[in-house]
């Protein structure tokens, strides 16, 4: 009787309301024990159901209830439209979300209605410009962010946009849109672009803070909100709890401490990828390089030396068949820091001589953000040359720069680079032989021309070439006359024929040609298969022999204004 006495006030109380309550029995009397599994069997069976159809019923009524008052004012429909929400009805909260959304462009002037896409475009450049205080402007570039990520999600999901519609049509005859902005990677792209913008503004934030005890204080004190916005201060006094909402400053203070938390670099890295790959899969290799380096840079500063490496490697592959020779010295120069810092030799002095020798005479003009490459131009390519023939070149084979220190090169060990038809290093050492007579016969002498070309800003000297064919008796060697002699004596007898030229320097952009006779006492065609260069004490450049006739020309040396001489 007291409960039902106690319903009867409440439906009273309530009455004139849209409200929904129901009434459980779940003993009939306090002596009888609540088991386990009833209590989750009410929950799952009736409770869950009961309040779902409760509150689809509530969110129904209170939708109608408001839909009857946006014939006098629209601001409504934004509460429709959260209604149809609730009870999941996409079509018409869709419908309601966007007459709110033009209602307010209404209320500011602005009467046309715009497709998604360019309506985003609007849409950002309307609020870019508001960025708010100058201390939590890190708040405005991390919302930023986060709308290009939703609408890229969004984007890639429909099939709608996507499906061979040009700019024009899509966009208006005044304002047609970009082919970029139709995909989801660009969206992607430059969410990582804005998150990376806040994480600038957040560090300066942090550095220019003065109070970072009371920050930590009112962020232990915080509680996290359900909405944007809703932060609430908890205030305990004894037994008493109150919520206080933030002030401004008190907001700005704890969005600080919460950004101390996270790892931007993370998240930036996962944006990235999603552009990489979007990119990938549409075929467009250029733009999905773009982001793969800065995906790389990313984890080049988070110190995975690894990722970074696989990535910039990939991406060096392009720009080499590109010919973008500045985006590929700056890769080169990271490639080489990757490698200095894993301690692997033979990919710094492989990385360091490609670099040295790219055809870049002087920097463009326009600052960019090389990285540990340092500018693009010819003193820096020198700087790099004698960094590596330094390392190479040493009586005791350890560098005496303190950027090379943890480079070393042991007594003993040698250091051997193979350069063949396809090889990026062809452009550090490029060797030619020529036959003077096209049919050689046994016993009979003849004539060759070995030919060097090397595109290193600086002059080589070279300790002593070697000549390999495939008959091994015709191999010779080519000492340098103003170096000791290094060909292997056994029992006081040179193993092979020995030459030597008064000079073996090999300039920057010219020939060097040495002509000697060679004999042969074998039938069957003679062919040179390579030129080895060694170089100090430690270096050997094993060059693949080329034909003149066949000699290709060096791709991203085609366009240099670079004329070719012969010493």
């Amino acid at each position: 009787m007291v409960v039902a006495n106690d319903l009867f006030r409440f439906r009273t109380v309530i009455r004139g309301r849209n409200k929904k309550f129901t009434v459980v029995v779940v003993v009939n009397s306090n002596a009888d024990e609540i088991s386990e599994d009833r209590m989750i069997a009410l929950r799952k069976r009736m409770l869950a159901s009961t309040f779902s159809e409760l509150a689809g019923a509530y969110y129904m009524e209170e939708g109608r209830r408001i839909k009857q008052r946006i014939e006098k004012k629209n601001v409504y429909c934004f509460n429709v439209a959260v209604y149809a929400e609730f009870r999941s009805d996409w079509t018409e909260a869709l419908k309601f979300y966007e007459e709110a959304y033009h209602t307010l462009r209404e209320i500011v002037g602005v009467t046309t209605r715009l497709p998604a896409v360019q309506c985003l475009v609007e849409h950002k450049n309307a609020y870019k410009r508001l960025v708010g205080a100058p201390e939590g402007i890190f708040l405005h570039w991390e919302w930023m962010s986060w709308q290009f990520l939703v609408f890229g999600e969004l984007l890639e999901t429909s099939s709608k946009i996507i499906q061979g519609f040009s700019p024009i049509i899509l966009g208006t005859s005044s304002k047609p849109l970009s082919e970029w902005e139709y995909y989801s990677a660009y969206y992607y792209q430059l969410a990582a672009h804005y998150l990376s913008e806040k994480r600038s503004a957040l560090e300066l934030a942090i550095s220019m803070s003065e109070t970072s005890n009371e920050i930590d204080s009112v962020a232990d004190s915080v509680v996290p909100s359900v909405y944007v916005g809703q932060c609430a201060q908890l205030l305990e006094q004894g037994d008493n709890v109150d919520m206080l909402p933030l002030t401004d400053e008190e907001y700005i203070r704890y969005a600080v401490f919460e950004g101390k938390r996270f790892q931007d670099s993370l998240e930036i890295i996962a944006l990235l990828k999603k552009a990489y790959e979007s990119y990938n899969s549409i075929k467009i290799q250029r733009m999905s390089s773009f982001c793969g380096y800065q995906m790389a840079r990313e984890y080049f500063a988070e110190g995975d030396i690894s990722n970074a490496k696989q990535i910039f490697d990939s991406i060096a592959s392009l720009y080499r068949r590109e010919g973008w020779v500045t985006l590929l010295w700056d890769v080169l120069g990271y490639l080489r820091e990757c490698s200095r810092k894993n301690g692997t030799i033979k990919d710094f002095v492989e990385y360091s001589l490609e670099m040295a020798a790219l055809p870049i005479s002087s920097d463009t003009g326009v600052w960019r953000d090389t990285g540990p490459a340092g500018p693009a131009n010819l003193l820096q390519r020198e700087i790099v040359h004698n960094e590596v023939f330094e390392l190479v070149s040493g009586a005791s084979g350890l560098a005496t720069n303190e950027h090379l220190s943890n480079l070393k090169i042991t007594g003993d060990e040698s250091l051997q680079l193979e350069v063949d038809l396809v090889s990026p290093l062809r452009l550090v050492m490029l060797a030619s032989v020529a036959f003077h007579e096209q049919i050689v016969k046994p016993g009979a002498s003849t004539s060759i021309t070995v030919s060097l070309l090397s595109h290193l800003p600086l002059t080589v000297e070279i300790d002593q070439l070697e000549i390999q064919f495939n008959q091994s008796n015709c191999n010779f060697f080519i000492e340098n006359a103003q170096k000791p002699q290094s060909v292997e004596v056994s029992n006081g007898i040179q193993q092979h024929q020995t030459e030597t030229a008064h000079s073996l320097s090999l300039k920057s952009n010219k020939w060097l040609r040495l002509t000697y006779d060679i004999q042969t006492d074998r039938t069957g065609k003679l062919e040179c298969l390579s030129v080895i260069a060694k170089i100090g004490s430690h270096l050997t450049i094993c060059c693949r022999a080329e034909s003149p006739a066949s000699l290709d020309s060096l791709p991203l040396w085609t366009l240099e204004d670079c004329v070719q001489t012969v010493q």
